[in-house]
């Protein structure tokens, strides 16, 4: 049996590493926001619908998690092998839940302001500890609560959301921020028994067909189905540039870097990171499209780097005990 110095360390390292990849994920999809914004409205334009309807979204969402799924499953042909009828239950529950947030998301964009979406979407960093609670029965580490409080407030200063009511678009942002959150679950549980290879390619292609559904039944969406408006709309300069970018980083390198990391850290700690995607959304819309950030934006950003870094550093503390006290025992 290795030391407990040497397993701390070992544990540090690899929580470290876990950290690290889960962040350049967020880096990825705080890049797509900008992507997919542009991509989403020549989809619109394309398909006659007016700015803000849902259908050019989830119509990306489709053709970039399927474009994924063949990718992955070219590039890593060991995804293929191994399946049982557990391992597809366990691969359409992760799909299931990620496909569903996704789409609830872009569906309630329509119905709430941006600001108030967002801000509703990041619950997921108070609903993962408080599933852990009550339904898992593992809470999450006292260190932990302390990052929690504190991004809570950044993110909230950073959408500048402001709750004048609840209706539908509001009780979809809750919605979609419970399935992100029961994704997070899913993702550690399946992971446990299954190949993150296998699941990581059933899972974009469970999103894709899901999304692809969905557009039958969003405004315009089976007058743009066709083959012949699918190609069209997808030979546009600027959807297909845009799509190869969003197959590409935020799909195919982000979600396979969350699918392999994940699982190395606590689910509230993965859930905060994540919270980072919104402050790297901002960086990158900066400077690619001029778009600023006020100063309660900036607080707020700052407030979420803040809480992650207090975490690292009071999780870092705490592994560092067993081995301070075999040290005084010596």
């Amino acid at each position: 049996m290795a030391p407990p110095g040497v397993i701390g360390r070992t544990r540090s390292r690899t929580e470290a590493s876990a950290t690290a990849a889960l962040l350049v994920a967020t880096v990825f999809w705080g890049c797509g926001f900008t992507w997919a914004k542009s991509a989403g409205e020549a989809v619109q334009r394309a398909a006659g619908l007016p700015p803000g309807s849902s259908f050019g979204p989830v119509f990306l969402l489709a053709w970039r998690f399927l474009a994924a799924a063949a990718v992955w499953l070219l590039v890593f042909p060991a995804s293929l092998r191994g399946w049982s009828r557990r391992g597809l239950g366990r691969a359409l529950v992760v799909g299931v839940f990620c496909g569903g947030g996704l789409i609830v998301q872009h569906v309630g964009l329509d119905r709430t302001s941006e600001a108030v979406s967002a801000f509703l979407t990041s619950l997921t960093i108070l609903f993962v500890p408080l599933l852990m609670v009550f339904v898992l029965r593992k809470p999450p580490p006292a260190a932990l609560w302390a990052g929690v409080a504190l991004a809570g407030v950044g993110v909230w200063l950073m959408t500048g959301a402001r709750l004048r009511g609840f209706g539908a678009g509001e009780t979809l942002g809750l919605a979609c921020a419970l399935l992100f959150s029961l994704y997070i679950l899913a993702v550690n549980a399946a992971v446990k028994h299954e190949s993150p290879w296998r699941i990581t390619a059933a899972q974009f292609a469970i999103v894709g067909f899901l999304c692809l559904a969905t557009c039958l039944w969003l405004p315009g969406g089976r007058a743009n189905l066709s083959p012949a408006r699918v190609i069209h709309i997808l030979a546009l300069r600027t959807v297909w540039v845009n799509l190869s970018l969003l197959t590409v980083f935020p799909t195919l390198i982000a979600f396979g870097l969350l699918t392999f990391f994940q699982p190395r850290i606590d689910p509230t700690r993965a859930a905060l990171i994540y919270l980072a995607e919104p402050v790297f959304a901002a960086i990158y819309a900066a400077i690619a499209a001029g778009h600023r950030v006020g100063r309660l934006g900036l607080i707020g950003a700052a407030l979420i780097l803040v809480a992650n870094a207090l975490v690292e550093i009071l999780g870092a503390r705490q592994r560092d005990e067993p081995e301070e006290r075999v040290v005084l025992v010596d």
